[in-house]
């Protein structure tokens, strides 16, 4: 889970490139989208007028956020509980077995 605090940079193949309307810089066209929904976004040229190219992620934790990681501890809770998922499930079947009687551990033909 060390990716959460990392940068992003995105391949040009993966950023999103729009012209903004006539008289408007890329910055000013979404800069009251990147205070709402588009929080996570990297708007890589705020100054141009044509040609806005923005990233769907500045960081680590934009992308996890996709995943249902919405911060740091999520991922190590939910490791810990599938450790906790398989050892209980481990000791079931060892109890099991040792709860087995003389009779249903002969084979019968």
């Amino acid at each position: 889970f060390t990716t959460f605090s990392v940068d992003i940079t995105c391949e040009r193949g993966e950023l999103a490139v729009f012209n903004p309307p006539a008289n408007e810089t890329c910055g000013d066209y979404l800069s009251t989208y990147q205070q709402g929904m588009g929080r996570g976004t990297n708007l890589l040229n705020p100054g141009a007028t044509e040609n806005c190219e923005v990233c769907r992620y500045t960081t680590g934790q934009d992308y996890l956020k996709t995943l249902n990681l919405n911060e740091e501890y999520y991922g190590w809770r939910n490791a810990g509980l599938v450790v906790l998922w398989a050892g209980v499930f481990y000791a079931l079947v060892f109890l099991m077995m040792k709860l087995r009687t003389k009779a249903t551990k002969r084979a019968s033909a």
